[in-house]
């Protein structure tokens, strides 16, 4: 395949043109709109490749897709395709949820071509948005995505070859410390980007601001130091596509977007998965609060009985969830003013006291 630089792979024509003449030459080209960081497209193949009929193309640039002003090296393709390989390489291959196939990477033009998980499939924020998941399927999602959860991390521990596949990939370390918990006690304080906050200020103690900032420095500062365990570094339902059988049943979870992977803490992951889980049952209750909240117990369930977290793991985890919806829930349009500012203030509880909704 060419490693020339003139195909732009942010466009459809660009796609299209560099994949002519090669294995993946297509017939069509879908930008897929999921995804924060890269940009994607699914490709109608001209002949099949491994017996499927379609491929996904995910092209880096040096920042982050939705955040332009913000720097992401395009090298963080090579830990992507690092980790998925040795995720594959760990997995079962009946595993329900599992990891897409990479069949080919282009390190100069930054590009991956990797499996589908199917035409039909979703994004499983959107599954739960759109009120598609049946309490069946909410249980057999969350136990599956728990278990695989915490195999990982329990492979991971310790795991020297995994951690070095991944070892120089410091940029997402430091966009995940960062994103986080660089911002909790400005956030708090009423940046300007969360006006939600400001009118009126937040009505919180300085005891309590003297607690937050010591606990998000101090995971910061643990967040960068971690070097024993491997972690997928972004764990959150927009990340994992949701594909069904004909009768309607789960036929795999595919877990995306290994950018961010990284020697890093466990409870970091199981905290964001459940942050954004909690977030849905509580901005989307008419469409998924019972079905979230099933999907919820199931996923920390399984968590627990398969990676057997310690103490300290679940104290971080729902730092992390606490961490999530005090700067996300802020920024992001979940919902009114008003829930918002109730979530916020859930959120600070449970930084402060280093528990909450994974102790339940």
């Amino acid at each position: 395949m060419s490693t020339s630089t003139k195909f732009d792979l942010s466009t459809e024509s660009g796609v299209t043109a560099y994949l002519s003449g090669t294995p993946f030459a297509c017939t069509g080209v879908q930008e897929l709109s999921g995804g924060n960081a890269n940009y994607s497209f699914r490709l109608k193949l001209c002949e099949p490749y491994k017996d499927r009929e379609t491929a996904v193309l995910k092209h880096a640039k040096p920042f982050v897709k939705s955040m332009k002003e913000m720097t992401f090296g395009v090298e963080r393709q090579i830990y992507e395709v690092a980790a998925l390989r040795q995720v594959r390489s760990w997995l079962p291959n009946d595993s329900v949820v599992t990891v897409p196939e990479v069949y080919h990477f282009d390190e100069d033009e930054h590009a991956i071509i990797m499996e589908d998980a199917g035409i039909n499939s979703m994004t499983l924020k959107a599954f739960m948005k759109e009120g598609k998941a049946t309490p069946a399927l909410a249980t057999n999602i969350g136990r599956g995505l728990g278990a695989f959860l915490g195999g990982l991390h329990t492979w991971g521990k310790g795991n020297i070859m995994a951690c070095k596949s991944v070892e120089g990939n410091q940029h997402a370390k430091d966009i995940s410390a960062w994103y986080f918990f660089g911002r909790i006690t400005e956030t708090l304080r009423g940046a300007e980007d969360v006006p939600k906050l400001s009118d009126p200020p937040l009505d919180i103690r300085e005891s309590d601001f003297q607690v937050l900032d010591k606990i998000q420095e101090d995971t910061r500062i643990a967040m960068l130091a971690a070097q024993d365990s491997f972690v997928q570094g972004d764990f959150w339902p927009g990340n994992i596509m949701i594909a069904l059988d004909q009768t309607g049943n789960l036929k795999n979870a595919y877990v995306l977007d290994w950018e961010a992977a990284k020697a890093g803490l466990p409870g970091i992951d199981a905290g964001q998965f459940s942050a954004e889980v909690h977030l849905l049952r509580r901005f989307y209750s008419d469409a998924c609060g019972e079905t979230a909240t099933i999907l919820f117990d199931s996923f920390v369930q399984e968590y627990k009985r398969v990676g057997s977290p310690s103490s300290e793991d679940m104290r971080l985890a729902n730092i992390q969830v606490g961490a999530h919806l005090i700067v996300l829930a802020a920024r992001v349009p979940w919902g009114e003013k008003e829930l918002t500012r109730e979530v916020v203030r859930e959120g600070v509880t449970m930084v402060v006291s280093g528990s909450g909704i994974l102790n339940t």
